[in-house]
């Protein structure tokens, strides 16, 4: 008992000197803050800033005593015109501002920026803030970027970002080559990417990573988010690097899907896209090696008919010697017990190219263990070779409603509404009852990244999830 009594007096002192402070402007907040201890806090008085140039830069945080910045009042606090924050050093917390009614910045600059100048932040947060149609005027050649993380193991989470038009990613992870990130992106809210400018390119809702840094393990978690009305461009997530999770994200009614575009080894797990009544709406799109899709659910997608790289599920053709930015080809890539109801067909389409010098097949695709449903009546064949795969292994799919016509052996055509999957049943899934559904557990080992985020901690027994609108963003709007 003494030994623990000296203990808590050696910390004791520590823990009493942290102080909260209430700034008048963003320029007091920004010097209070630099100067600031660990377990201090700095919050901004309620009010609206116009212009202000934020630049947080502390190392004193520590894992149980970030350094603090908020808003007086969480939602209270206003940034407008070319307001911009970065933040560098370690053990940070942002939280609780509003961003809106912008004008145009300068180039490529970042409204949030996890560095200043060549120092990055490190183990540090924004969390609950809204970025709403902010330096979005120019809307169609302005190019900016929303979020750009930098550094590792920091984390955006519980954020509205909403109503972006113009050029350039919502949030953008950035990368060293060869320099793991392990950010997480977690719990928020991506609603209304436009496209002011009608590009076909750079106006994704998310990238992680780029061509030069692509064959870098960044091991990123991206989960628990909704993408709501994201039309900016066909990758809503475009995924440039190696070893990334993608777990338990909702995509309802978007123009676009998850597309695999560069890097090796990511994770698709849970994930639940919904349609809606867009036309272009996909799933996931691979283009590399040793990508696995497990325990999705695919639902009213409806750009397999218009677009080749729109179906579902869509293996892509690769090109041989293919240069940084160009198409790797397929290999090892894994579909494995998702589930797809009511998506126009094909649900698969295998070897999809838009260029003669595509030429190198999808070598070694699993596809095994999915259901397929299809309720509506859609017409068509619900699996489609552009390009036959080398080493195709199809194995214990059942379907009803679609076409046999093309199915390759490892395709059950079955009329009942209840499905036996090893020991696991699915009963009545076209009502909605997918409670019974296997889970199949991926190998972290070798696919996506090598930590499974807190955050899913009490989710990960899920098959899969839908999340609505109050589960996510900032939590004093819910």
């Amino acid at each position: 008992m003494r030994i623990f009594s000296l203990i808590l007096l050696l910390f004791l002192p520590c823990v009493l000197s942290a102080k909260d402070y209430l700034a008048s402007s963003p320029q007091e907040a920004q010097v209070i803050f630099n100067n600031a201890i660990a377990g201090d806090r700095v919050f901004l008085r309620n009010g609206v800033y116009k212009n202000a140039i934020i630049k947080l830069h502390n190392t004193k945080g520590t894992a149980t005593q970030p350094i603090v910045f908020a808003a007086e009042t969480p939602g209270e606090v206003f940034f407008e015109g070319g307001s911009t924050l970065s933040l560098s050093g370690r053990y940070l917390l942002v939280k609780d501002f509003t961003w809106r009614n912008g004008s145009a910045s300068p180039s490529n600059a970042s409204v949030v920026a996890f560095k200043n100048g060549k120092e990055y932040a490190f183990y540090s947060t924004v969390s609950n803030c809204v970025i709403d149609a902010y330096n979005s005027l120019p809307a169609a050649e302005t190019e900016n970027k929303w979020v750009s993380l930098y550094g590792d193991h920091n984390t955006l989470e519980n954020c509205l970002l909403k109503n972006k038009t113009n050029r350039g990613a919502t949030v953008t992870v950035w990368l060293n080559q060869g320099e793991p990130a392990y950010h997480t992106i977690a719990g928020n809210y991506f609603l209304g990417r436009g496209n002011a400018g009608h590009h076909d390119n750079g106006l994704e809702t998310i990238r992680i990573g780029d061509s030069e840094a692509s064959f870098t393990a960044a091991h990123c978690v991206v989960a628990l988010n909704r993408f709501e009305d994201c039309d900016g461009e066909i990758e809503i997530i475009s995924n440039k690097s190696c070893r990334n999770s993608y777990l338990y994200n909702t995509f309802f009614n978007n123009d676009g899907g998850l597309t695999l575009r560069h890097g090796n080894a990511c994770l698709a797990d849970g994930n639940y896209f919904d349609g809606g009544q867009k036309k272009l709406s996909y799933g996931i799109r691979f283009i590399g090696e040793d990508h696995v899709a497990v325990n999705n659910f695919f639902k009213d997608l409806h750009g397999a008919p218009h677009q080749v790289f729109r179906a579902p599920v869509t293996f892509v053709n690769g090109v041989e010697n293919s240069v940084l930015n160009g198409y790797f080809q397929v290999k090892n890539a894994v579909l494995r017990s998702n589930i797809f109801v009511d998506c126009d067909a094909p649900c698969i389409r295998v070897g999809a190219h838009t260029r003669k010098e595509a030429t190198a097949a999808p070598e070694g695709v699993s596809i095994l263990e999915n259901i397929f449903v299809n309720e509506k009546g859609v017409s068509g064949v619900l699996y489609e070779e552009k390009e036959h795969p080398s080493e195709l292994d199809c194995a214990d799919n059942l379907v009803q409603g679609y076409a046999k016509a093309m199915l390759p052996e490892g395709f059950l055509l079955v009329k009942a509404k209840r499905w036996k999957m090893g020991s696991a049943k699915l009963e009545s899934i076209v009502s909605g009852d997918t409670s019974l559904a296997e889970k199949y557990v991926p190998d972290l080992s070798v696919t996506g990244a090598d930590w499974l985020s807190l955050v899913l901690s009490e989710r990960s027994g899920a098959k899969f999830m839908l999340l609505s609108p109050a589960e996510v963003g900032p939590l004093w709007l819910r």
